[in-house]
Formats: C-alpha cells, sequence, structure tokens
C-alpha cells in the first residue's frame, strides 16, 4: 500500500465520521456539491490553466473552492433548519460520507496524476488506483444501494 492508499482510507473515515456528527441531511447536500465540484473541476480546470498555474493546480482549486460554498451553504442550512430523517439519519450520513471521502480521494489521485503522472510510484502501485481513480468503487457503491431497494434477489 502506498501513502495514496493511506490517504484515501484516511479521508473515507475522516469525512465519514464528520458527515454523522453533522447530519443526513447535510451529508446529502455536501453530496451533491461534491459531486458538482468534481465534475466542474473534471471539465473546467484546462481553461483557467496557465504557465504559472498547472493543470493539478487549477484542478485543485477548483474543486476545493466550490467545495468551501457547498459546506459553507449546507452548515448554514442546517443551523435553520435544524433537521433529521430519523432513526436512520446517521447511517445515511455514513453512508453519503464515505462517498464524499471517495469524491476526495478521487481527487488526490487525479491531483497526483496530473502534477507527477501516472508512473509516479504512489499512483502507478496504489491498492486503491482502480477503486477510486478509474470510480470502480463509485459504480459498486450505486449498484449496493440499488440492491437495498431491490425485491429481486438475484441481483
Amino acid at each position: 500500500m502506498t501513502w495514496l492508499d493511506f490517504l484515501t482510507i484516511a479521508l473515507c473515515v475522516l469525512i465519514m465520521v464528520i458527515e454523522v456528527k453533522r447530519g443526513a441531511v447535510c451529508a446529502i447536500i455536501d453530496t451533491v456539491g461534491v459531486w458538482i465540484a468534481l465534475k466542474i473541476a473534471t471539465f473546467s480546470y484546462q481553461a483557467i490553466a496557465s504557465p504559472q498555474f498547472s493543470y493539478a493546480a487549477a484542478y485543485l482549486t477548483i474543486f476545493l473552492v466550490i467545495v468551501a460554498v457547498t459546506a459553507t451553504t449546507s452548515t448554514l442550512l442546517q443551523r435553520q433548519l435544524k433537521s433529521d430523517l430519523g432513526p436512520f439519519d446517521s447511517a445515511i450520513a455514513c453512508a453519503l460520507g464515505l462517498l464524499i471521502g471517495l469524491f476526495f480521494s478521487h481527487i488526490a489521485f487525479g491531483f497526483i496524476h496530473l502534477h507527477f503522472g501516472e508512473t509516479y510510484p504512489a499512483f502507478a502501485s496504489s491498492v486503491f488506483r482502480g477503486q477510486v481513480y478509474e470510480l470502480r468503487a463509485l459504480k459498486g457503491f450505486l449498484r449496493f444501494m440499488h440492491r437495498i431497494g431491490s425485491t429481486d434477489v438475484a441481483d
């Protein structure tokens, strides 16, 4: 395991704990905001990059700015609404925190890929590279969540 793998585990655990403390409503808002930030950063980082501002720095900056706006928005809404989703609030927040942790890890892998290249040892020999950077874990998570609501046992 490389330091990127340990970073992935740490991000997932840390963000899960934060989201459980904040609640499911904030986790839902954060998940949507982080997904949007990921997509915007992926498609627009090349447009703001320059000789002084590398692709990797542009990618990370766009993502973090949008995440900061999302976190501020969800915190303000949490203070105003004071809502929770009942007995499943913590479980929903935990699952979404894991997903957000995977998004943050994807950004870390993307930053390393853009900055150092795919031959960088920590990137090339990472255990989680296929799961996090190539989004296999996200696809597996979505399949798992779909099976929870499905009545078909063959899934």
